[in-house]
């Protein structure tokens, strides 16, 4: 196992989002273990799903409480989005009241990783010998280690995917194997407008897209590397040419009506393409589960997103499980284990995909699912084929929220009538300062 963490390490996790650091409480591993009237181990789990996924995994919680009765008792907590929980975890930090699990965003991984507050997941597994990681997708394990150690458990991962109204595409007659790069997409969405009227695109204004854009193009998104090896990044790649490019030819777009203006909102562009107000929706397999439970009065199908180079493709998302070592016991940590090792393994996996969109995270899952929609395929090849890259594997920076912001409110001001290049110089400006200011304040 790992040393235990210092109270200055801890420290720097504070610091480095600006949260006083005062009372901080001392770290360590000497927490105690509560029991519930049974004598169970009481595991309390913070997590950030809801919808048809919080269903999914309220039930998973159910079934292990049941598998493990007089033993562990899992206590799932909603948390509100990943960052209100995040936000909570991290100001509990100075009390000590932490949960022995967190659910983080994908986000937050590398956040998570330099903080030392978790025991790294590889650790767990090579104690008890239980788990190998080997079997994890490739994919996922790229996006999930460090240095080829994984550090947390893949939970709910996700991929974005294009989904598409087939009948305005037959409409507008675009053919869909024109959809294969970034450029055919957009000739696609505004011949779409041009012939039928309707928005050829949606997507809401969230960072996640900027830097999908980039992992499409074949671009880093952050330097040296995505982060990926034992040197920080140190600079977010905002201003190459084929970024601005394309987010140039998206501000066009947005001007005339081709890709349709949902905000920050992503219930509202889930909504424009339910109503065929837009032809195609990029979007998270994880909405299909929703998507798949509505009544929608028009064939549609599920499409990869465009992949412009060799080694572009779409970066993983979603969420996983950390093991948190402040305030809990050795014995709490290895329950916390058991319940990480059940939702990695092949049935929860199967279960969380076939009834959320969520993807499976292991060869063998993967290879177990035989009954599914032709929705459902195209995610799962897209899943399989994605290759495994330092484009795929995406930024590894513990600043990637602060940044994100940045971009987002470029992406904002861009649907709005700004420069895309004057916007996107201006978030990598900040983008910049805040991964600066990170690695400064958390000493990385």
């Amino acid at each position: 196992m790992s040393s235990p963490c210092t109270t200055s390490r801890i420290a720097a996790l504070i610091a480095a989002v600006g949260i006083s650091a005062t009372g901080l409480v001392a770290c360590g591993n000497d927490g105690g273990t509560e029991t519930n009237a049974d004598g169970e181990i009481v595991v309390n789990f913070w997590h950030s799903s809801s919808g048809a996924a919080g269903e999914t995994l309220q039930g998973l919680v159910d079934e292990f409480n049941k598998s493990h009765e007089g033993q562990i008792e899992v206590t799932a907590s909603y948390q509100g989005n990943y960052g209100d929980a995040i936000s909570k975890f991290i100001a509990s930090v100075q009390t000590g009241d932490l949960p022995a699990i967190l659910q983080a965003s994908d986000v937050q991984t590398a956040y998570l990783h330099d903080s030392g507050i978790a025991v790294p997941a590889y650790e767990l597994a090579e104690k008890d010998g239980s788990y190998d990681f080997e079997q994890l997708l490739p994919l996922v394990k790229n996006y999930y280690s460090f240095e080829d150690k994984v550090y947390s458990m893949p939970a709910m991962v996700s991929q974005p995917a294009l989904y598409v109204n087939n009948d305005l595409l037959a409409e507008a007659g675009v053919n869909k194997d024109s959809l294969g790069t970034v450029q055919g997409l957009i000739d696609a969405a505004t011949t779409i407008k041009d012939k039928t009227g309707k928005a050829g695109l949606t997507f809401h204004h969230s960072g996640w897209y900027v830097e999908q854009s980039n992992a499409m193009l074949g671009e880093l998104h952050c330097t040296p590397e995505n982060g990926t090896t034992a040197e920080q990044a140190r600079s977010f790649n905002l201003t190459n040419d084929a970024l601005v490019d394309t987010w140039q030819q998206f501000g066009a777009m947005f001007a005339s009506g081709a890709l349709h203006n949902p905000g920050t909102d992503s219930a509202a562009a889930t909504g424009a393409f339910q109503a065929e107000e837009a032809a195609m929706q990029m979007n998270s397999s994880g909405g299909y589960g929703n998507l798949a439970g509505a009544d929608l009065g028009f064939d549609w199908s599920i499409l990869p997103l465009p992949r412009s180079t060799d080694s572009a493709g779409a970066v993983p998302g979603g969420n996983s499980l950390w093991a948190i070592k402040e305030g809990h016991s050795e014995e709490v940590q290895q329950a916390a284990w058991e319940f990480m090792k059940f939702i990695g393994s092949d049935a929860a996996q199967q279960k969380i995909f076939t009834e959320t969109g969520y993807l499976p995270t292991t060869r063998s899952a993967l290879a177990g699912l035989t009954d599914v929609t032709p929705q459902q395929q195209a995610l799962l090849d897209q899943l399989a084929t994605t290759p495994v890259s330092t484009v795929t594997a995406g930024c590894k920076s513990g600043a990637l929220n602060d940044a994100r912001n940045s971009y987002q409110t470029a992406m904002t001001d861009i649907a709005n009538g700004a420069d895309a290049a004057r916007a996107l110089d201006a978030a990598q400006v900040s983008a910049d300062q805040s991964v600066a200011s990170y690695i400064e304040r958390a000493g990385a």
